[in-house]
């Protein structure tokens, strides 16, 4: 009579499988817009008026968001088109953005993004879609950046005390 496997000596080659196939394929999704060297600070309580942007919701509530569309300060650098600067709705977490469209940039075409309503960026030219912004997620959620799989080029925002937001290149 043959012994009996333990169920763990059965269940380690499955495991084995599902922890390889997993990693076979995967890569980082790399948008075409470039990274380049941003720098960039605000008060996150008087942003969204100095940019003149009173018809979006506060970036120091959440959710919040602000385009970055001009420069404050001769030392800010703020990537290729600009930056959307979002406080999550659910948590209190900040994410940055270029503004450029992905799909429109690798089409050698220079599109800024804007807001459809204050939970999705929308390219004006192409009408790429970018939903899930607010969980940190620069994939497209409609358009034809979805249909590339063209993320938005992502940059660290961090506060550094109450009030001030930094926003560096990853």
């Amino acid at each position: 009579m043959m012994p009996l496997l333990h169920w763990s000596n059965r269940l380690l080659p499955l495991v084995a499988l599902f922890a390889l196939s997993a990693c076979v394929g995967v890569e980082s999704v790399e948008s075409p817009v470039p990274a380049y060297n941003v720098h960039y600070s605000c008060n996150i309580s008087t942003i969204n008026a100095a940019m003149g942007q009173n018809d979006l919701p506060n970036l120091d509530s959440s959710p919040g968001v602000v385009l970055i569309n001009q420069y404050q300060n001769l030392s800010d650098n703020i990537g290729v088109c600009g930056l959307l600067l979002y406080h999550a709705a659910t948590e209190d977490v900040f994410y940055a953005y270029d503004l450029a469209c992905p799909y429109c940039y690798r089409k050698n075409k220079l599109s800024a993004i804007g807001m459809k309503d204050p939970f999705v960026a929308q390219c004006p030219t192409c009408e790429s879609e970018f939903g899930a912004i607010q969980y940190g997620s620069p994939a497209p959620t409609a358009g034809p950046a979805n249909a590339e799989n063209f993320h938005l080029r992502q940059y660290r925002a961090r506060l550094t005390s109450y009030t001030t937001l930094v926003v560096t290149r990853k």
